[in-house]
């Protein structure tokens, strides 16, 4: 008997199974859309820590149905055992749901590559889900690696020792944790704060991303990026968005030098404590979450756009004197 209602409910588990799997298989291989993604990047190759321009590419095709609502690019990018090592998730460029069929959209982001213990093969994988994370994810046209992620290129890791490596000097406080993202560092500077690198004799690019708490000012602060030859920008901080500065040195603006100084001077800085804030005595000023150099020749293709072209600085002049009063009569 005991065999018997055991077999009876292998024969059920049999017949029943069959028709959950198909039901799943029907909800995995569901509607494909008619798009296709694509990815390249600046470079091919990139160091542990550096930045790299990624360009994504959406080919909608002239019979695709157009997407009711927005989704949300989920691109992960994982090491040789299929290991997610970081992301890029993103919202795509004009929202999905604004795009047309014949149509191809395409659009760049500048990605900093996380310090991780690895260097080598890294393979991309990108979908589009449901901007509140419910609901199933779109099919797409592509080479399906499971759950609508699917494989589009691959880049290599280098060590992080191939960068420009850069010493933090005076007027930087201590790296502390974004309460947004735990595992993001940001650093906040003095009014001024200095940084070195070794002088390649190249042209390089500075990468500079960064905000401040604009409403600590009285009046909106200005950051001042040069270098000890005086060459560099001076932009104003309207508000307290993160923003992201890329500069263009030339080998004649790092000098002769076999050192070449660094400094990010804001026009005020604040003290949280003083404008009761919080309890945080500290002196502050910027706000850096990435701070980079690279070789202008090894980074690739970067936008010209995205640009600036570093120019003459003029160094803020000292604090003018009171006037001498009128001496004093004799009596």
């Amino acid at each position: 008997m005991r065999f018997g209602r055991a077999w009876s409910g292998a024969i059920a588990l049999a017949i029943v199974a069959p028709v959950i799997m198909s039901a799943c298989g029907r909800r995995k291989t569901g509607e494909i859309q008619n798009i296709t993604p694509a990815i390249s990047f600046s470079r091919a190759k990139a160091p542990l820590g550096s930045a790299i321009e990624v360009t994504y590419t959406w080919t909608v095709d002239a019979t695709a149905k157009k997407l009711p609502a927005d989704y949300r690019a989920f691109v992960h990018f994982l090491d040789s055992h299929r290991v997610l090592l970081f992301e890029d998730d993103h919202a795509p460029i004009p929202p999905t749901s604004q795009w047309e069929a014949g149509k191809t959209y395409s659009y760049t982001r500048t990605k900093f590559i996380p310090i991780y213990p690895y260097v080598g093969d890294v393979e991309v994988r990108i979908g589009l889900a449901p901007q509140d994370g419910r609901g199933e994810r779109l099919g797409l046209k592509g080479e399906d690696a499971g759950l609508r992620e699917y494989k589009i290129g691959k880049m290599e890791l280098l060590p992080q020792t191939e960068n420009i490596f850069l010493v933090y000097k005076e007027g930087w406080h201590s790296p502390e944790a974004s309460p947004q993202n735990p595992s993001l560092e940001r650093t906040w500077t003095k009014k001024e704060a200095l940084v070195s690198f070794k002088n390649p004799r190249r042209d390089v690019v500075l990468y500079l991303e960064a905000d401040t708490n604009a409403k600590a000012f009285k009046e909106p602060p200005v950051l001042t990026v040069s270098l000890g030859s005086n060459r560099g920008i001076v932009m104003p901080i309207q508000d307290s968005e993160l923003f992201l500065k890329k500069i263009r040195f030339s080998k004649e603006d790092l000098g002769e030098g076999e050192w070449v100084d660094l400094k990010l001077a804001m026009s005020e800085s604040f003290v949280p404590k003083d404008l009761g804030m919080n309890n945080d005595p500290r002196e502050l000023g910027l706000l850096v979450y990435h701070l980079y150099v690279g070789d202008a020749e090894e980074l690739g293709k970067v936008s010209a756009e995205d640009v600036v072209v570093a120019g003459p600085v003029t160094p803020p002049a000292p604090p003018k004197a009171p006037a001498a009063g009128k001496p004093a009569a004799k009596k």
